[in-house]
């Protein structure tokens, strides 16, 4: 496969060469994508669930992962496209314009969708096979895992690079149901976890990393979406959702 980015480019306004940023530092955990336009960009988070879906579903790595994030992601609001050789600039001119524009651009007060939701539906059918594997896993639960040590089945090492593990694990699965979430919309979202029984495998947390998921792509609210799901649910759900709703919405 050919290169998918020049590794080398002649800025457009100093005509200093330089290489595009397409993934963190190694010691960093976010990298930024500028508008090929004007000075906005996007902060591209290793944790982020459409990033995660990429890397983890489709398994891309280096170029081919850039370019896969950059096709899903929308349009600037001005109309430009955020790439990772930000129009031919170099990061030195890019804060040189950002600083020169600082307070002169007008933010639009309604909510922009990031995604270009007809590039990422398209990855629908793979993260739900993936979201299918994780639910059909052999693997111990946290339950299963407490109830291992302390019949002494594990020694203390063991168990908790266990449960490390399991962390590591949940963690890649709850942000793939995230970006799932996106794709389905809030109109979908919450009935499909309820189908596939996800509480029962992730608990009510789910709920909750769910309508994280559409305030992003959607703009809905967490609070009034959980308000209103939290009526679809009885016992101890509803509870946790109540309690929870409670401390977010300053009841405590």
């Amino acid at each position: 496969m050919g290169e998918l980015f020049a590794k080398n480019i002649d800025c457009v306004l100093c005509e200093e060469t330089f290489s595009p940023v397409i993934e963190p530092e190694e010691d960093e955990t976010s990298y930024r994508l500028n508008c090929s336009m004007c000075a906005n960009w996007l902060s591209v988070s290793i944790t982020n669930p459409v990033y995660v879906v990429l890397r983890r579903v489709l398994e891309l790595k280096g170029e081919a992962l850039a370019l896969a994030f950059q096709t899903v992601v929308a349009n600037c609001p001005c109309s430009g496209q955020y790439n990772h050789d930000a129009g031919k600039r170099c990061p030195t001119c890019i804060d040189k314009v950002s600083a020169d524009t600082r307070g002169s651009l007008r933010k639009s007060t309604d909510f922009e969708c990031p995604w270009n939701m007809d590039e990422l539906k398209k990855l629908e059918p793979k993260v739900y096979e993936y979201i299918l594997k994780g639910l059909d896993t052999k693997e111990d639960t946290l339950a299963a895992l407490i109830k291992k040590y302390e019949a002494g089945e594990m020694d203390p090492e063991t168990y908790l690079q266990a449960i490390e593990d399991l962390q590591y694990r949940e963690s890649r699965q709850v942000s793939v149901i995230q970006a799932w979430a996106m794709i389905l919309g809030p109109e979908t979202a919450y009935r499909a976890a309820e189908e596939n029984e996800l509480v029962e495998r992730y608990g009510t947390r789910i709920l909750v990393k769910i309508a994280e998921a559409l305030a992003l792509s959607a703009g809905h609210s967490i609070l009034a979406g959980l308000s209103k799901e939290k009526d679809n649910w009885s016992g101890d759900v509803q509870q946790e959702l109540s309690t929870f709703l409670r401390k977010i919405g300053g009841g405590f």
